[in-house]
């Protein structure tokens, strides 16, 4: 493999943006190397630093030697561009030769017309503006979430929610979760889960990390359903408090090895199959523990039950035999036996049985379990056999991590309740950490969606790698900035789950607060953005170089789309549309913009309008060189510029002379009668102030051109040296914030400003976002939408058709030709010839129901619609008319004449005559104490088959009059009832009264 050398070029002058990574062989000078990474800079304008770099250290090599210096081979070269007077313009044909973007092609020409710049650098300044986004990531003292880290954040954070809810996932290597505020979280497992059998009942034993305490914890949840709902649970909660116990509830290492596999003892069989004579054939299922174990567990289930039944239907019990046995692993000791499980049960649904013991040492061990009892074939026998698991144990806690942890240990009913793994299990947790408190004015430990609690959380947390101590962090402005959060309702909710550095989350939990982070070299802070009175510097002409002024040209979308956490719906995904301002008609075109940590509606609304009053109200970006070693300035600092290029009535002049409140320019201004001006200048500078105060002085109007104007009224005076800002009063500087600065050669400083723009909060202070419903899109009035006529599926009446014979049931069923979901149908219904409707609404899920009213031979009209779950009606099917009972067989006639009984001694004689009737089919005879009431059931003593036109002779008791004991001597009532095919009865003969002896 031929030998290389690593390059990286740094082509603009943020070294970490757009930074290019090569490879390049070995051999070539380093101009050669340039020429090849940044081609555009070899015309000598641009100011580069290259330096080879090994583990001995490294050498910046000049301008001069480039051409004769070739790299060995694993030097790495790195080229930087440097900030120097005359190079932004450079910087940006760089960018266009190395970056340039398609999408700004189509547009250069025309704007490079207009502005007399080259057709390239027009190229080059409009691929930074063709997105809202983009503008915001140049133009914003807070930008926005990067998209790439925002994407990767919620990606993380998405992991715990899916399509079909909420997800804990297992993952030993990924970094522990970092709640911020206050969220719904699904979180990982802190070990893996496992099975517990007890008895027939299964149980399942989980772990759950929610990360570094203390958080508190509370509304636990399965799903959507509230833990509480379920049967026999328990849970044992540790909120990561110094005096915080292990957990009970798992408080081993368990290694669950899922097996699954049948546990058969097969008969012998020929090559068709047929079970033949001989032994069954033992087939062993062998696992393996895992390492270091010192006990194990196996779980074998019948899927299907375990039982028999006998010749005549009744469920009996059945018995398995399940050998386990066991020895070290790879090695030719005998087996050891455990034991032999005599499983027996006479139960029809699945169940489990599980085995533990203890190995004689620590170790990995075969694991051997084997079916006994042979094969059954017979058809009235289930007792199918799986091993399921096999458990390794191991004596020692799960969690092996020295600081205190956020745990829920669960240990729940599976058998009836669950279905598979439990994945889905969430709580809402909340963050305990220093929180301001503006009444006592310390801060106090305790719940916080605060983004200034939160960012000294994460520079304090037990996560970070290096904690950064009260003296290193400036508190004082913490305190400051958590209270203009709380004034503004800004909070940050989020959990963290992925490797994020320390800067990004920073930057993630600042700007939720409108805020960034900043480091001056001795301790941690943040920069604001909201409006300042104090003006920090002055900047022009006289005390810069190479000003630049950029603006982005931007089509705003129709509105912003924000995806986020919804907390007022339990924190379920949900998307808020925000319009842009003044935007009314249908929206056709959005753009998606990410606020991490917020999950407040309103919130949502608020935070995403001011990005918009942003971009509308800083559409500017400028950027000028000072010199000096020293500046007062720091990024985000309140400046005033004046810039002729801007505003043609600015100017900027030192002052030569002062007397009698005349102030004397090296600089003509010019004033045009009715304007009112004024100059600007700072005041009170020493060396113990640097700043001074940034004072306004009105000017007396003198129309025409001079280099000495004329203060009015009285106040603080320029001195002699000092810079003025001249214009028009109210514009004779323009209020900028500094976005950042960064050291160049010769002590120069690059400084990158944006205009203050103090009516982006007064905007956004102004909103006031309309109700939210979480309703995404707009009702439609579609045909489809209303439900077609429904279909009866059958219509059953009489005996044959319900059981009873003045019985209706109506089934019915949604109609075709609509997507339309139905809540309920409405079912009419009415005698054949009536004017007036009755009508039973039942839910679409019943698909029917009986209806009551009616008799026997009744002739009926039904018809019926189906409604939406809002109460859409949709149109009526067709007017169905049915007789009730019309299948029901004719009732039989009475019985014929001659029929009665007669008493004798030990029995009574009872002739059953028929007449002419098709429709008698039998004969049921009841018996009485005479005198009594006759209750059916309970005086039946026998039914008989009957023809029509026949008599039927029948003995009660004893023919012979022998044994008294099968009818005793007494007087009893006989009835006699026919019925037919259907058992519907005939009108009943008797009673006949006999008297037997």
């Amino acid at each position: 493999m031929a030998e290389i050398v690593p390059v990286i070029a740094a082509p603009l002058l943020d070294p970490g943006a757009g930074r290019l990574d090569f490879e390049l062989p070995t051999g070539l000078t380093i101009a050669e190397i340039i020429a090849v990474t940044l081609p555009a800079a070899l015309n000598g304008e641009l100011p580069l630093r290259v330096v080879l770099v090994t583990e001995r250290g490294a050498e910046v090599i000049a301008r001069e030697n480039w051409q004769f210096v070739r790299p060995r081979p694993g030097v790495r070269v790195v080229i930087r561009v440097l900030p120097g007077k005359n190079a932004l313009r450079s910087i940006l044909q760089i960018v266009v030769a190395i970056a340039a973007i398609a999408i700004g092609a189509f547009f250069a020409l025309p704007l490079a017309g207009v502005l007399g710049i080259s057709t390239g650098l027009a190229q080059g300044i409009l691929t930074f503006g063709v997105t809202a986004l983009g503008n915001l990531l140049i133009n914003a003292l807070v930008p926005p979430a990067n998209p790439e880290t925002a994407a990767t954040s919620d990606s993380e954070t998405n992991r715990s929610y899916s399509i079909s809810g909420w997800k804990n996932r297992l993952a030993p290597d990924a970094p522990l979760p970092v709640v911020f505020g206050t969220h719904r979280y699904a979180p990982p497992f802190g070990a893996r889960s496992y099975t517990e059998i007890v008895g027939d009942i299964q149980y399942l034993r989980s772990l759950f990390l929610f990360g570094p305490g203390p958080v508190k914890l509370s509304n636990f949840k399965i799903g959507t359903t509230d833990l509480d709902e379920y049967d026999e649970v328990e849970i044992e909660v540790r909120e990561g408090l110094d005096t915080d116990g292990p957990v009970t509830l798992y408080s081993r290492q368990v290694i669950e090895d899922a097996a699954g596999s049948d546990l058969t003892r097969p008969l012998p069989r020929n090559d068709a199959g047929n079970v033949v004579s001989g032994p069954a054939t033992e087939e062993p299922v062998v696992r393996y523990s895992a390492a270091n174990g010192t006990g194990a567990s196996v779980l074998v289930s019948f899927p299907g039950g375990l039982f028999n039944y006998d010749n005549n239907g009744n469920l009996q019990s059945l018995a398995v035999s399940i050998r386990i046995r066991y020895r070290v692993q790879d090695s030719e000791d005998p087996w050891t036996d455990v034991t032999t499980l005599n499983i027996s049960a006479a139960k029809r649904e699945g169940f489990y049985r599980q085995h533990s013991w203890d190995f004689p040492a620590r170790g990995r061990y075969e694991i051997e379990v084997t079916r006994m009892t042979d094969e059954r074939t017979s058809s009235r026998v289930q007792d199918r056999s799986v091993l399921v698991a096999v458990q390794t144990f191991r004596p020692e806690y799960p969690i092996n991590y020295e600081k205190p942890l956020a745990l829920v240990a669960v240990r729940i009913k599976a058998t009836y309740q669950l279905s598979g793994a439990l994945d889905n299990f969430s709580a809402l947790c909340s963050r305990v950490c220093p929180d301001w408190d503006k009444v006592s004015g310390t801060w106090i430990e305790r719940e916080t969606t605060n983004p200034a609690s939160l960012f000294r959380y994460a520079l304090q947390s037990t996560v970070n790698a290096y904690p950064v101590a009260d003296s290193g962090i400036d508190l004082a402005q913490l305190a400051v900035w958590h209270e203009y959060c709380e004034a503004k309702g800004l909070e940050f909710n989020f959990v963290l789950d992925t490797n994020l550095a320390l800067l990004e989350t920073l930057q993630l939990i600042a700007g939720a607060g409108r805020a960034s982070p900043r480091h001056d070299g001795v301790v941690w802070g943040v920069v604001v953005d909201r409006p300042q009175d104090l003006v920090i510097d002055h900047i022009s002409p006289r005390n810069s170089d190479s000003f630049r002024w950029q603006r982005a040209y931007l089509n705003p979308p129709d509105a912003f789309r924000v995806p986020f956490f919804d907390e007022t719906n339990d924190y379920e995904p949900a998307e808020r549309i925000v319009p842009w301002p003044g935007f009314s008609g249908d929206i056709t075109l959005t753009e998606e913009i990410e606020l991490p940590g917020k999950t407040d509606p309103d919130e949502i609304w608020i935070e995403a309008r001011r990005r918009q009053y942003e971009l509308i109200h800083r559409p500017n970006a400028y950027s000028a060189l000072q010199d000096g070693a020293a500046r007062v300035a720091t990024r985000g600092d309140l400046v005033m510029g004046s810039f002729d290029t801007l505003e043609e009535t600015q100017v900027s002049a030192r002052v030569v002379h002062v007397e009698y409140g005349i102030v004397l320019l090296d600089e003509h201004v010019t004033m045009e009668a009715g304007e009112d001006y004024a100059i600007r200048f700072r005041s009170g500078l020493s060396e113990v102030d640097t700043i001074g105060t940034s004072t306004v002085r009105s000017v007396i109007t003198v129309a025409g051109t001079t280099d000495a104007v004329t203060l009015a009224g009285s106040g603080f005076l320029p001195g002699e040296g000092d810079i003025v800002h001249f214009g028009k009063t109210v514009s004779e500087s323009r209020a900028l914030i500094v976005k950042g600065i960064e050291s160049g050669e010769n002590f120069t400083s690059h400084v990158t400003m944006i205009d203050a723009s103090p009516e982006v909060d007064t905007l956004t202070d102004a909103e006031n976002p309309p109700t939210w419903s979480g309703v995404v899109g707009s009702e439609l009035s579609d045909p489809l939408a209303v439900p077609s006529a429904p279909v009866f599926t059958a219509v059953r009446t009489g005996l044959v058709g319900t059981g009873s014979v003045d019985g209706l049931d109506v089934l019915i069923a949604p109609g075709a030709g609509s997507s339309a979901i139905i809540g309920t149908f409405e079912i009419d219904h009415r005698k054949t010839g009536d004017v007036i409707w009755s009508t039973v609404t039942i839910s679409a899920g019943d698909g029917g129901s009986p209806i009551s009213g009616y008799l026997s031979g009744d002739n009926v009209d039904l018809r019926a619609r189906a409604l939406t779950p809002n109460g859409t009606p949709g149109p009526y099917n067709s007017i169905a008319a049915v007789t009730i009972g019309e299948e029901d067989a004719d009732l039989p006639m009475p019985l014929g004449s001659g029929s009665g009984v007669v008493g004798a001694v030990a029995h009574a004689t009872i002739t059953i005559v028929t007449q002419n009737d098709d429709n008698v089919v039998s004969v049921i005879i009841y018996r009485l104490t005479a005198g009594g009431t006759l209750d059916q059931p309970n005086h039946l003593i026998g039914t008989h088959a009957v023809t029509k036109s026949s008599t039927l002779v029948i003995t009660d008791g004893d023919a012979t009059g022998q044994d008294t004991s099968l009818l005793p001597a007494g007087d009893y009532d006989y009835y006699l009832e026919p019925q037919n095919l259907d058992d519907q009865a005939g009108p009943i003969a008797g009673p006949f009264t006999v008297t037997v002896t």
